[in-house]
């Protein structure tokens, strides 16, 4: 059996009370699946889910901010 560590991290406490919460609907501790999670990192040879910086615009940015004020001027072309 291969010799226990201890780690120690930092994080959010309101992200610690959130993670408590969902891992105990789900049967789990920390260590537990911190465990789970590395473990799939090595299996996996990876993150085991998609890390990535996607940005969406907001309408403000698409059509400017008084976008609403001509909204009665689109013609509907639905009808």
């Amino acid at each position: 059996m291969e010799q226990k560590v201890r780690l120690n991290i930092n994080l959010d406490s309101g992200l610690k009370n959130e993670t408590a919460k969902m891992l105990d609907s789900l049967g789990l501790d920390f260590t537990t699946a911190i465990n789970v999670y590395f473990k799939q990192i090595v299996k996996k040879r990876k993150i085991p889910f998609e890390i990535s910086d996607t940005s969406y615009l907001s309408i403000e940015e698409v059509a400017g901010t008084n976008w609403r004020d001509n909204l009665g001027e689109v013609e509907d072309e639905w009808e």
